[in-house]
């Protein structure tokens, strides 16, 4: 009976380790959906110009021109190689004609009485500005002639009576009579505008130059002044002098 039970384990265990040893095929499943990686688009790195330094070329006076030196921009003339040309006949003023007479102080600038002056207004000054050649009473008209209004004060009166009259040069103007004064420019026949004036006294003043048709050797800058009342709506007036 011993034997039997013995013989039946050994056969339970020889068909066990038979199975157990029986190698059996597995089956795996590989998701490429999930492994797979996102193509990113590929960033072609940006090509800057190399930057190079200029070699310019300047010129100090009369000097011969050098390479290789730094030339810096004038503020009044920001195109390198164009000459900036100083005190044109164009821009001379009236005061520049008697600069070699004696020089009168100015007073100083009046605070207070600027304190009255209005700055804007609502009224229109228009007129002509011209010359008149007297042996030929032919007119002189001129484009881009500058004009300006400036109030009359006790600080431009001496200005019209010492300088304008009187022909003496003052001393250097103050800074802060600017922000009263008005300006603008004549067209190619000589008409003006001026709008959004304060009522009030001005003198109104040009400076154009003048040559062969004035009867003159040589150009002049003459300056053309006239004491202007400025009322409500339009004022017209005219500007003109007699030469030579």
């Amino acid at each position: 009976m011993l034997k039997i039970k013995l013989k039946d384990a050994l056969l339970t265990l020889t068909l066990l380790g038979t199975v157990g040893c029986t190698t059996v095929p597995r089956t795996m499943t590989i998701n490429t959906g999930a492994t797979s990686q996102t193509e990113r688009p590929v960033i072609a790195p940006v090509k800057r110009p190399p930057i190079k330094e200029e070699i310019l070329i300047g010129r100090n006076g009369n000097a011969t021109p050098t390479l290789g030196t730094r030339v810096d921009v004038p503020v009044n003339n920001p195109t390198l190689g164009q000459a900036t040309v100083e005190n044109n006949e164009e821009n001379l003023t009236a005061e520049e004609e008697v600069v070699n007479r004696e020089v009168m102080e100015r007073i100083p600038f009046p605070v207070e009485e600027y304190k009255y002056v209005k700055k804007r207004g609502s009224s229109t000054v228009k007129g002509k500005v011209y010359l008149e050649n007297v042996h030929t009473s032919q007119k002189i008209v001129k484009g881009k002639i500058k004009l300006w209004l400036n109030p009359v004060t006790s600080y431009s009166k001496q200005w019209y009576e010492e300088s304008y009259l009187g022909g003496y040069k003052l001393s250097k103007t103050d800074k802060r009579l600017y922000n009263y004064l008005k300006f603008t420019y004549s067209d190619d026949n000589g008409n003006f505008n001026f709008y959004g004036v304060p009522r009030g006294d001005y003198y109104l003043t040009g400076t154009m130059v003048c040559g062969d048709e004035c009867g003159m050797p040589q150009k002049k800058a003459i300056l053309l002044v006239q004491e202007v009342s400025v009322g409500r709506g339009t004022t017209s007036v005219t500007l003109m002098k007699n030469v030579p």
